[in-house]
């Protein structure tokens, strides 16, 4: 009897000790994801921040190229310093990101574009930004995978990751359609091709946040800021002789795309508190 109980007991230890050792790598394991999650909200957040300023750059140097008043210069060169300012809060989250070849590719696109702006046509000046913030939005994704952000849920117990897509999304439809008509409103005319563009994209503006607030609810000053710009494009750009300065244009657009991305900047905020 003493040796069976002896077995036991040692059987039992080691049960014990298993559950110990088990219970010590599900903490450790719930740690590093806790860390590696909130790394990854702070990635998206100072993203976010970039993203705003390089879609700025590109509506006032669209404006600028296609004649709009040289004070925009000064404003210009401010958000490139602003840039420089982000890309380095980027990196200090964690150096890792350095390796990352998306990530390096978007630092060498946008030092070739910040020193070349002003020798660009309007045009590829438009496309080169939009293929920038096109990378950045997909590198928001990839890290957004990378650092498990998936996981994350609202109170509601939705994925995250589904309206910070949205919102992204509808803000970068706004800030293309800011773009294009700063241009507008610079050249003072409004050719079929900008005509057609500026349809698309307020149509792809009112389908994505009808989609959003479908999901969550209805913010009735985010409503109006976006109904105000789309108004004012139908109403003072989309017309043979638009009718409105390039700076108020943008002021409109940007007045409809900061309310969105405040929302953004809510749903990252209160993930990080928890």
């Amino acid at each position: 009897m003493p040796d069976v109980n002896s077995a036991l007991m040692l059987a039992l230890a080691f049960v014990v000790v298993l559950l110990a050792v088990t219970a010590g790598l599900l903490v450790e394991r719930r740690r590093t994801r806790l860390q590696r999650q909130a790394r990854g909200l702070q990635w998206l957040a100072s993203l976010r921040v970039l993203l705003s300023h390089i879609q700025k750059h590109r509506g006032l140097t669209t404006g600028l190229l296609s004649g709009s008043e040289p004070g925009m210069v000064a404003e210009i060169e401010g958000l490139q310093n602003s840039v420089s300012r982000d890309l380095a809060a980027i990196a200090a989250v964690d150096l890792s990101i350095e390796e990352n070849s998306r990530w390096q590719g978007i630092t060498q696109h946008w030092a070739r574009l910040a020193g070349n702006y002003r020798h660009a046509e309007p045009e590829n000046n438009l496309t080169q930004h939009n293929h920038l913030i096109k990378n950045i939005l997909y590198l928001i994704d990839d890290l957004a995978q990378e650092c498990e952000l998936l996981y994350l849920k609202n109170a509601a117990n939705k994925p995250l990751h589904l309206y910070w897509r949205e919102l992204l999304a509808a803000a970068e439809f706004i800030g293309q359609a800011r773009a294009i008509g700063t241009g507008v409103a610079a050249a003072g005319s409004c050719d079929n091709v900008a005509r057609i563009r500026l349809g698309f994209l307020c149509e792809k503006i009112q389908t994505n946040t009808r989609r959003l607030w479908s999901e969550i609810g209805c913010d009735k000053e985010q409503l109006g800021r976006i109904n105000r710009l789309i108004t004012c494009v139908n109403e003072h750009l989309m017309v043979t002789e638009p009718d409105i300065s390039p700076t108020d244009f943008f002021e409109v657009a940007t007045d409809a795309l900061d309310s969105l991305l405040e929302q953004f900047d809510r749903l990252i905020k209160e993930q990080l508190w928890q």
